[in-house]
């Protein structure tokens, strides 16, 4: 082929960046070259790249034909390589997936020291300003968790450093939205209104934003005016407070305007699982009559609570309204045991929950009922909710800063088909809503539970001792522990089942789940275990091979085995739902073996440790677990930083 022709060629590739070829090699500029003649004559030899979008050494590397071929990278590349799709460059990794993967690291697997540092890198030294933020919001957020105000101080550090790369106004919202909080917790009044003022100003105001703004009010009358600014950017009508008989802030909210009650239309029966609700119960029936759908099924379930009050105020309120039911359950089973008996009772076209301690506006289930009238396809819908404490202050953020969530508990769905097809609830203790509506989505299609976007329409009473704050068995935006299992166990089972069909009134598992979530779990206090064995059940080969034929041996000797998973650190990737391979789950009988799983507190006569590389990092979610004899199976040398 003649220089000319290959000139010719590497010109129409569109890989020769003339300007940063010269600022990049200053003498080419300095000899007057042209640099696509430049790269054909020497750049290529010199192991140059004619562009920022095309790596020399690279492409040689990757397609060993084009260095064979004698002809220059970029001939070869306009005359094979284009036609072919051949890569240029190595294809950057995405910035989010790469610090994704470090997130799930820390919150949902419980490493510590590795991923904080590799977060600490990416913000100080990543090429990528996105990246850069990203890290630093993820650093901020985790000295937040740590609820101290050294932890607060250092959180505002990082949130300085993210917001000159923030890559759009919904990221430097959310960072005013958390920045806020830091102030609001180190009682720093002045800044946290400076910096509300300055985010407004920027355009960044959004309802978490205010939300966050509520908490810097010292009365709840002017707390209740920002919460109405909200309700305001959603089209909801404003709230206002009963008069003060003694009772929180929260218990007196009401709606402000009369609203028309709609008399005609299908029935919904609410159920309430109720367990030592009375001071709260209250509030959450009151919110209930006042709704403007009027045709309610209200059934009270008292969860055998340790005293007579709830069912007392239960009774008290059906008394005076016949809408509502009281149901003493024979035994505590749980929230979902004792929804299951209520959806047994259900006469409503369309079922739903209400948790017993919330307040929920007016117009939540006609605007819930009236979507599902409109879309005879749907099969359930879900509202939207922030959770307040009784002063209606703003604290319980979760994910990345966010106060306004899906409302898991105001799930609607139609009792009939609901019913027939999948029966009910798992009977756990808890995490059951939403493993319900994975089965909704996997028989009716992913569109057929649907979240209404502009539906703030519950304020979820929050206190400390709230189930969701837990520090084993609670949920921030991430799963962990016990949830964690229980949803890759549930996805196992949902595609492996050929009846999504669960029956309501049984106490025996359908799939395995760890003892501290199942319903009779005070039944196995005195659960000991002959074998709990420790390893990364995820990888094929030699260790887990051998965990496999230990757990078939003891299923045939009737010996009682508990697996506990920790994680090699390198081998978790960016499938952020890796899980233990299908022949050891497969192998789980919730009753001779079990996964045990952080807050569990368990004996064992042995404990055994066949995988030595999940020791070389700390990992926080480990059963507190009290053995008579451990042992550890060294079967290969320590892991460097880079692998084995």
């Amino acid at each position: 082929m003649k220089f000319s022709d290959e000139l010719k060629l590497v010109k129409s590739s569109k890989q020769i960046h003339s300007s940063w070829y010269r600022e990049t090699y200053p003498e080419v500029a300095e000899l007057g070259l042209d640099p696509a003649l430049h790269y054909l004559r020497y750049g290529a030899a010199m192991g140059r790249n004619p562009g920022k979008n095309f790596d020399t050494q690279f492409y040689l590397e990757t397609y060993p034909e084009a260095a064979a071929s004698g002809l220059n990278p970029l001939v070869h590349y306009a005359l094979h390589g284009q036609p072919a799709g051949y890569a240029t460059r190595p294809r950057r990794e995405d910035p989010r997936k790469q610090i994704n993967v470090i997130r799930t690291k820390l919150l949902s697997l419980g490493f510590t020291e590795r991923p904080l540092a590799e977060l600490t890198e990416i913000a100080a030294t990543h090429d990528d300003p996105a990246a850069r933020a990203m890290a630093a919001r993820e650093l901020a957020l985790w000295h937040m968790r740590a609820k101290t105000d050294d932890g607060y101080c250092t959180a505002l550090d990082w949130i300085a450093r993210a917001r000159p790369d923030a890559p759009d106004l919904d990221f430097r919202s959310r960072l005013s939205t958390v920045e806020l909080l830091c102030h609001y917790h180190l009682k720093d009044t002045p800044a946290g209104l400076a910096a509300y003022e300055r985010a407004a100003l920027a355009g960044e105001s959004t309802p978490d934003l205010t939300l966050a703004r509520v908490n810097f009010e010292t009365t709840p009358e002017t707390r209740v005016l920002w919460i109405n600014q909200v309700l305001a950017r959603y089209g909801i009508e404003p709230v206002t407070l009963l008069p003060d008989e003694g009772q929180p802030a929260y218990d007196r909210l009401t709606c402000a305007v009369d609203l028309p009650r709609i008399t005609e239309g299908p029935k919904v029966t609410v159920l309430i699982a109720a367990y030592d609700a009375a001071e709260m119960l209250p509030t959450a029936l009151r919110s209930l009559q006042e709704q403007t759908w009027a045709n309610l099924e209200i059934i009270v379930l008292d969860d055998c609570s340790p005293s007579d009050d709830t069912l007392r105020v239960a009774r008290a309120f059906a008394a005076t309204d016949p809408r509502i039911q009281v149901v003493r359950m024979p035994e505590n089973g749980g929230a979902y045991v004792a929804r299951n008996h209520g959806l047994d009772m259900a006469t409503g076209e369309f079922v739903t929950l209400h948790d017993a301690d919330d307040w929920s506006h007016p117009r939540k289930i006609e605007t819930q009922v009236r979507f599902m009238m409109d879309n005879p396809e749907v099969m359930g819908c879900k509202s939207k909710q922030a959770r307040a404490y009784s002063d209606l202050g703003f604290t319980r953020w979760t994910g990345q800063g966010s106060f306004i969530i899906e409302n898991t508990s105001s799930h609607m769905f139609r009792a009939k088909e609901i019913k027939n097809e999948l029966g009910g609830w798992d009977n756990v203790r808890f995490s059951a809503d939403n493993e319900l509506v994975r089965r909704i989505q996997k028989l009716f299609g992913q569109g057929s539970v649907v979240v209404l976007d502009r539906a703030l329409y519950s304020f979820q009473r929050d206190s400390h001792s709230s189930v969701v704050a837990d520090e084993a068995l609670g949920i921030n935006g991430f799963f962990f522990g016990a949830r964690r299992e229980y949803l890759q166990a549930q996805r196992t089972y949902h595609e492996s089942t050929e009846s999504l069909r669960f029956k309501s009134k049984t106490t025996e598992r359908i799939f395995p789940t760890p003892i501290i979530m199942q319903s009779n779990r005070e039944k196995k206090k005195d659960f000991i275990y002959d074998v709990i064995i420790v390893s990364d059940y995820r990888m094929p080969g030699g260790s887990v091979n051998s965990c496999i034929e230990e757990i078939k041996a003891s299923l045939s000797a009737g010996v009682r085995m508990g697996l506990v998973e920790l994680n090699r650190y390198d081998l978790f990737g960016s499938n952020l739902r890796s899980d233990m391979l299908s022949e050891v789950r497969e192998l789980i009988d919730g009753e001779n073996v079990n996964v045990v799983t952080f807050g569990e507190n368990v004996e064992c006569n042995m404990l055994i440790i066949r995988y030595p590389p999940i020791l070389q990092e700390f990992q926080r979610y480990v059963p507190t677990i009290d053995a008579k004899k451990i042992k550890v199976i060294v079967n290969q040398p320590p892991m460097s930083d880079y692998g084995p």
